[in-house]
């Protein structure tokens, strides 16, 4: 069975991630989350933009070695421990898929979320390496992940404000009009499939 990518990856943060995290920002909780969920769409859409399997395997090397991939539990879900080391172990992943663009994104997720610029920094960082850490353990993605990504795209962007999307290149008329096309198949089955 094909794993929805978002879904998996919101399982791991916990009411207990969300308050040791706060332990460092002191933002809002529902915030946090939906900064959280933001930043997740946004680098699985980063990657998306471009996506080279040798880049992500020397990632995946390169996150093996970090503190947070070893703090996961990934049978249960459960990030066994928060500290701070993700504010650097973070930066050369977000480098290598946002390139220039890193900084802007980081500023737009605060100013669509309304949490500090500071906290969308880290929780930038933070959800780079909860993505690649996944994604070490669950090797066998790897060679599906460009297909897995298009066939989830739709879902993942419409999880990520206009601005964020714009940035990424993605145009927001291109994911609404996907649904209003879904809309109106739906309704002629159901004005000409129930007779």
């Amino acid at each position: 069975m094909t794993p929805n990518l978002q879904i998996e990856l919101r399982r791991f943060i916990s009411s207990n991630v969300i308050s040791k995290l706060n332990k460092f920002y002191f933002e809002n909780d529902a915030l946090l989350i939906k900064a959280i969920d933001v930043s997740l769409g946004t680098v699985l859409m980063g990657y998306y933009n471009n996506f080279e399997e040798k880049t992500l395997e020397e990632m995946t090397e390169l996150v093996e070695k970090s503190a947070f991939y070893k703090e996961i539990d990934f049978a249960s879900a459960r990030i066994l421990s928060v500290d701070d080391n993700y504010k650097l172990e973070g930066n050369p992943l977000l480098e290598q898929i946002f390139t220039a663009k890193k900084g802007r994104i980081s500023e737009m997720i605060s100013n669509e979320v309304g949490i500090k610029s500071e906290t969308a920094r880290e929780v930038l960082n933070f959800s780079a390496l909860l993505i690649i850490s996944y994604l070490k353990y669950n090797s066998e993605l790897i060679s599906s992940l460009k297909v897995l990504l298009d066939d989830q795209k739709r879902d993942i962007l419409n999880s990520i404000p206009p601005g964020i999307k714009i940035i990424l290149g993605f145009s927001c008329y291109e994911t609404v009009e996907e649904k209003n096309n879904s809309r109106f198949a739906r309704s002629i089955f159901n004005l000409f499939g129930n007779s």
